[in-house]
C-alpha cells in the first residue's frame, strides 16, 4: 500500500525534481548550484499552492474570530448533548463545520510531499558524495563545520532553523498563540529531521526558508508583485549574464535557447493582460454551466490519463510483450503498466484534480482550457505523429538518435496542428459548445480504452506462452558441455553476432595484437553488405540465402512469412545432417516468429539438438564474478517508460530533447543495460566450460549471440563489463559502447579459439564469424557518412570473418563485393556436391548479386509491423546497390521492379 501511494503522490514530485536538477546540471556543470536551482524551481512552482493556502488560512482564521463570541456564549451556558447540538445548528446557520479548522493547516499540508520528495531524491543522490560548497567539503553528508573535542557540530541545520524561525516570526505577527507555537514547531522539528541529514538536503530546504522569508515580507508591502517583478527581472538578468558569459561549458547555441525561454519573463505583464482578455472573452463562458466545466476537466484529466498510463505502455509492450516477461524476479508484463497507471492517475487525476478545487473560478477557467488542450495535442502528436523508431530495446534505448530526424514538413505540421487545436477549441468554447468537446473527449477515452484492452489481451496471450517454454528451459544452475567438437572430423562453426560492426574489426585487431594472433587463418570480407538493417528481415538471408533476402520473401506472397523465416533457419542445418553432421544449433532469431526463439521447429529432424542459451547462464555469471555494481533492469524499465509516455505524447521536435541521449533526464546513467549485455555475454564467457572435444561424428554448431547488440562499457584494465564510463585503447572510438561490446565479443571468441588449438581442433574446424546487420556508427567507411532515411552506411556493414579448414596466417582483408547471403555458400562448401535448398530445390549460390542487390530501408523491426505473407515495405524504402559499398553512387534509392 506504501509503494501505491508513494507511485501516485511523491514520484510524480521525484520525476519533476529529478528533471530540474539534471536541467541546472546541463547549464552549469555545477551539483551545488544544481541543488539551488532545484529549490528555487519547486519554490517558484508551489507558490500558488502556498498563495491558496494563506488564504484560505486567512477565512478560516477570520470565520473562528467573527464565530468565537458566540461560541464561548453558548459553551458557558450549555453542557453535554446539549452544547453539542446548539453549537451543531449555529455552526450549520453560519455555514461552517468544525471540520474545517483544517484549512488553517493547508500551508503545511502542501509542503509534505514536496519535502517527502525532495529529501527522497536528495538523500538517495549518489553524485552529492565527495563535492564541496563553499566552506562545506562535502554536501552528501552532514557538514561538520564546527567542533568541540570530538563532537561534531552541524552549523547549516541551525542557521536554517533560524531563518525558519524569522520567516514565522515576520508571518506569525497579529496572530494567536496557538498560530505561532504550530510555526515554531515546525521549525524545529525539521531541525530534528534534518540536523544529520545530507548538507545538500539541508542547504535545499534553507533556501526553501529564504525564499519563505521574502515572501512573508511580500506580503507586508504594497504592490508586492509588482515588486516581485522587478526583483525577479534582476536576477534573472544576473543569470542569463552567467548563462552567456560564465558558464560556457555547454555550446552557444544550448545557452542562446536557455536565454531566450528566460527572457519571456521580462513580458510577463503583456502576458496577464493577454490571460485576462482570453478569460473574459473566452472561458468566462465555461462557468456558464459549471456541471459542464467540471466534466469537462475531468475527462480532459482521464484522456492523458489514459493515453500515458494505459495506451502508449500497453502499445509498446504488444509490440514485443516477452522483452517484458521475467526480468529479474518479475516475471509479469502486466507489472510495467500497472505502475504506469499510478503514476499517470497521480500526475493527470490526483494532483490536478486536488489544485483545481483549491483556485478561484478564473484560473479554474485556465486549468480546463489547458488540460483539454494538452489531451486533444498529446493525442494527435501520439496517434498522427507517432514516428518510426526502429529496433528499441526493454528499457527504452535506441540504436541510435537519427530516428527523432524530423523533415521540414512535419516539423511545419506538427506546429501547425497546434495552431488549429487551439484555434479550434477557443471558437467552440466562445459559441458554447463545451458539449462538443466532451463528446469528442468521451468517444477519444472509448477509443483508448478499447485499443489498449486489446493490447492487454495480446500482452496476456504472449506471456502464458511464454511461461511455458520457460517451464521447459528454466535457468541453468550448473556448467556442463552442450558443444561438443570432433577432433578427427571436420567441425563447422558459424557464429551469429547480432549488430557486429565490420569497420570495428580492424580497429580492434590492431590495438590487441593477442587477439589477431589468437584469429589465426582469418579473412575478413570488408565490403559485406546486410539486406536490411534489423534482425527480421536480416537473418534469413544469412540463413537461407538469396531466396530469403526481403524482396524474394515478399516475391512469394503466397507462402506466410513465418514459414519463409522457419524454412531459412532450417536450409544450413538440414544440409549439414545430409552431409553427416550431427548439427547443435542456438538462438535462432525470431524461429516460429517468436521474440524467445521457438526451436521446436528443429524437433522433427534427426541429428539436431536445438535450444536456447540466451539469459540461461546470467545468474551463474553473477554468482561467479560478483560484479561490483549489479544492475536492476526492473527499476529502469519503470522509470523509462514513463518517460517514454511523456516522449511519444510530445512534438516531434522535442523528443531528441526528452530522449537525452538516452538518459531521459535521469541522474543515473541509464543509456545501457549490463544486465542484457550479461545474457548474451555469459555464453561467451562461459564457452571452455561449456564446449567438450568428444564428438565421434562430424560437427556443427550455429551460436546465435547478442553481445554486439548491447552496448556497454568494459572496464579499462580488465577488460569485464563495467557499468561506469571508460575508455579503451586509443582510436577515437575508445569511448563507444558499441566499440566496447564488439572488443569484448572479440576476446572472448580469442580465449575460445586458444582452447580449440590447445585440444587440437582449431585445424579441422571452420569458423564463421558474421552479423544479421552493422551498427549505426558514422565514419567507418569513408569520411563523409551517407545517410539513407535516418540511418548511415555502417547499419548495412555486417561483420563477415571467414577461416578454411587448415588455414593459417595473420589476418587478411578481403574487398571482393559479398552479402550475408553467402554466409550457406561458404558454409557448405566442399562438405558437399552441389547444395540445394531442401524446400524450393534451387542451387545454394552466391551468384545472384553479380547484377547487383536490393536492400530495404524500412526500420520495422517487429513481427507485428507486417503483414501475414509480405512486408509492409513501401515503394520508396527500397535500395539498389552493386559491388562496392564503398562508393556512394552504387547505392540508389530505386522501386522494386
Amino acid at each position: 500500500m506504501a509503494n501505491i501511494l508513494y507511485t501516485i503522490i511523491i514520484s510524480p514530485l521525484v520525476q519533476i525534481i529529478e528533471f530540474v536538477y539534471v536541467f541546472f546540471y546541463k547549464v552549469s556543470k555545477n551539483i551545488p548550484f544544481s541543488v539551488l536551482g532545484v529549490s528555487l524551481t519547486v519554490s517558484f512552482l508551489s507558490l500558488p499552492l502556498y498563495i491558496m493556502a494563506e488564504r484560505w488560512q486567512v477565512v478560516e482564521r477570520e470565520t473562528v474570530k467573527r464565530l468565537k463570541p458566540a461560541v464561548n456564549r453558548i459553551k458557558s451556558v450549555f453542557s453535554g448533548d446539549e452544547q453539542f447540538m446548539i453549537l451543531s445548528t449555529y455552526y450549520r446557520q453560519n455555514h461552517y463545520h468544525p471540520l474545517y479548522q483544517l484549512r488553517s493547516s493547508i500551508g503545511l499540508i502542501v509542503q509534505i510531499p514536496f519535502f517527502i520528495a525532495a529529501y527522497l531524491f536528495l538523500s538517495n543522490l549518489a553524485t552529492l558524495h565527495g563535492v564541496s560548497f563553499l566552506s562545506i567539503k562535502d554536501i552528501g553528508a552532514p557538514d561538520s563545520l564546527f567542533h568541540i573535542g570530538k563532537i561534531s557540530i552541524n552549523i547549516l541545520p541551525i542557521a536554517m532553523t533560524l531563518i525558519n524561525c524569522a520567516a514565522g516570526a515576520v508571518y506569525t505577527q497579529n496572530l494567536s498563540v496557538r498560530d505561532k507555537i504550530q510555526v515554531y514547531g515546525i521549525a524545529a522539528l525539521f531541525l530534528i529531521l534534518l540536523y544529520n541529514s545530507p548538507s545538500a538536503l539541508v542547504l535545499y530546504w534553507t533556501l526553501n526558508n529564504i525564499f519563505s522569508l521574502i515572501k512573508n515580507i511580500f506580503y507586508k508591502i504594497k504592490n508586492p508583485l509588482k515588486v516581485l517583478y522587478i526583483i525577479m527581472s534582476a536576477v534573472f538578468s544576473l543569470f542569463i549574464l552567467y548563462i552567456l558569459f560564465i558558464a560556457r561549458k555547454r555550446q552557444f547555441s544550448y545557452r542562446l535557447l536557455i536565454v531566450f525561454v528566460i527572457s519571456l519573463f521580462y513580458f510577463m505583464p503583456l502576458f496577464l493582460k493577454f490571460f485576462n482578455y482570453l478569460y473574459k472573452n473566452f472561458l468566462l463562458k465555461l462557468f456558464q454551466n459549471r456541471k459542464n466545466m467540471i466534466i469537462f476537466f475531468l475527462l480532459s484529466c482521464f484522456t492523458l490519463f489514459l493515453l500515458a498510463g494505459l495506451y502508449i505502455p500497453s502499445s509498446v509492450i504488444a509490440s514485443s510483450p516477452d522483452e517484458f516477461c521475467y526480468i529479474e524476479n518479475h516475471a509479469s508484463p502486466f507489472t510495467y503498466i500497472i505502475h504506469s497507471n499510478l503514476f499517470f492517475f497521480g500526475t493527470f487525476i490526483l494532483w490536478p484534480v486536488s489544485i483545481f478545487f483549491l483556485f478561484s473560478d478564473k484560473i479554474k477557467s485556465f486549468l480546463v482550457f489547458i488540460f483539454v488542450s494538452l489531451a486533444v495535442i498529446c493525442a494527435v502528436y501520439t496517434v498522427a505523429f507517432s514516428g518510426n523508431y526502429g529496433t528499441i530495446n526493454n528499457i527504452f534505448t535506441f540504436n541510435t538518435t537519427g530516428v527523432f530526424k524530423t523533415s521540414f514538413i512535419q516539423a511545419f505540421l506538427s506546429v501547425i496542428t497546434v495552431f488549429f487545436i487551439l484555434s479550434a477549441l477557443f471558437f467552440l468554447i466562445g459559441k458554447n459548445k463545451i458539449t462538443y468537446l466532451n463528446s469528442f473527449l468521451s468517444v477519444l477515452i472509448i477509443s483508448l480504452t478499447v485499443i489498449s484492452i486489446f493490447n492487454i489481451a495480446k500482452i496476456k496471450k504472449a506471456y502464458a506462452l511464454l511461461g511455458v517454454k520457460m517451464a521447459n528451459a528454466p535457468e541453468k544452475t550448473s556448467l556442463e558441455p552442450v558443444f561438443k567438437l570432433s577432433k578427427e572430423n571436420k567441425n563447422v562453426i558459424v557464429i551469429m553476432a547480432d549488430g557486429a560492426i565490420n569497420g570495428f574489426v580492424p580497429l580492434i585487431f590492431g590495438e590487441h595484437p593477442e587477439i589477431e594472433k589468437q584469429f589465426d587463418g582469418f579473412t575478413l570480407y570488408r565490403n559485406t553488405v546486410s539486406f536490411s538493417n534489423h534482425t527480421l528481415m536480416g537473418v534469413p538471408p544469412l540463413w537461407g540465402g538469396y531466396e530469403y533476402t526481403p524482396a524474394e520473401m515478399n516475391r512469394k506472397s503466397n507462402i506466410p512469412l513465418v514459414e519463409k523465416h522457419n524454412q531459412a533457419l532450417l536450409t544450413i542445418p538440414l544440409l549439414l545432417t545430409k552431409a553427416g553432421f550431427n548439427v547443435t544449433v542456438t538462438d535462432p532469431s525470431w524461429a516460429n516468429y517468436s521474440w524467445v526463439p521457438d526451436i521446436s521447429i528443429y524437433k522433427k529432424y534427426e541429428n539436431i539438438n536445438a535450444f536456447n542459451t540466451i539469459w540461461q547462464y546470467t545468474g551463474l555469471w553473477y554468482e561467479k564474478n560478483e560484479p561490483d555494481e549489479k544492475e536492476y533492469t526492473y527499476k529502469r524499465i519503470m522509470r523509462n517508460i514513463i518517460w517514454f509516455s511523456i516522449l511519444k505524447m510530445n512534438n516531434p521536435l522535442l523528443r531528441l530533447i526528452i530522449y537525452d541521449k538516452a538518459w531521459y533526464w535521469s541522474t543515473d546513467d541509464h543509456g545501457s543495460s549490463i544486465i542484457n549485455f550479461i545474457h548474451s555475454y555469459a555464453i561467451l564467457d562461459f564457452l571452455p566450460e561449456l564446449t567438450s572435444f568428444d564428438s565421434a561424428e562430424q560437427s556443427a554448431l550455429f551460436i546465435t549471440n547478442e553481445t554486439t547488440h548491447e552496448p556497454i562499457y568494459l572496464h579499462e584494465q580488465t577488460f569485464k563489463p563495467s557499468k561506469i564510463s571508460s575508455s579503451i585503447g586509443n582510436s577515437k572510438y575508445k569511448a563507444n559502447r558499441k566499440y566496447h561490446s564488439n572488443t569484448a565479443l572479440y576476446l572472448k571468441l580469442g580465449e575460445w579459439f586458444d582452447l580449440l588449438r590447445k585440444n587440437g581442433v582449431y585445424d579441422n574446424t571452420r569458423i564463421i564469424i558474421t552479423a544479421d546487420h552493422g551498427g549505426t556508427i558514422e565514419n567507418l567507411l569513408s569520411n563523409e557518412p551517407l545517410f539513407i532515411k535516418g540511418e548511415i552506411r555502417e547499419s548495412y556493414n555486417p561483420v563477415f570473418l571467414y577461416k578454411d579448414f587448415n588455414s593459417h596466417g595473420t589476418l587478411s582483408i578481403n574487398n571482393n563485393f559479398m552479402t550475408n547471403a553467402d554466409v550457406p555458400f561458404f558454409t557448405l562448401n566442399g562438405l558437399m556436391e552441389n547444395p540445394v535448398n531442401p524446400f524450393t530445390g534451387n542451387p545454394i549460390t552466391t551468384q545472384p548479386k553479380e547484377n547487383g542487390i536490393f536492400i530495404t530501408t524500412y526500420d520495422a523491426p517487429m513481427a507485428g509491423n507486417h503483414g501475414k505473407y509480405v512486408f509492409n515495405i513501401k515503394e520508396d524504402q527500397w535500395m539498389y546497390l552493386h559491388d562496392s559499398i564503398y562508393e556512394a553512387s552504387n547505392w540508389e534509392k530505386v522501386k522494386l521492379p
